[in-house]
């Protein structure tokens, strides 16, 4: 994810989860960029996440989890969603 996208899911999450701006917007790109390694590895794929809502709003969850160190629960709660996103970006090995 590009930089200037970082930039616009910060603001974006900042809002939504009423996160002052006493917190740094280090820690929040850390938590992006380690939510989308995650659920990219997941996956398989690379997902565009300004396209997929639903991996979009999968991502902003993963960072409110990861700020509270709550990301066990995280995986325990959208196992669904992430067996959702393998089967969208499923790709056949043609072995």
């Amino acid at each position: 994810m590009k930089d200037t996208q970082i930039e616009k899911l910060i603001a974006e999450i900042r809002s939504e989860q009423h996160i002052p701006y006493t917190e740094d917007d280090l820690s929040l790109k850390g938590y992006i960029k380690e939510g989308e390694y995650d659920i990219n590895d997941a996956c398989g794929a690379e997902i565009d996440y300004f396209t997929d809502l639903k991996a979009k709003s999968l991502l902003k969850d993963y960072v409110f989890y990861a700020r509270y160190k709550r990301l066990a629960e995280f995986r325990q709660i959208n196992v669904g969603e992430y067996a959702y996103l393998q089967a969208k970006y499923y790709k056949p090995a043609s072995v």
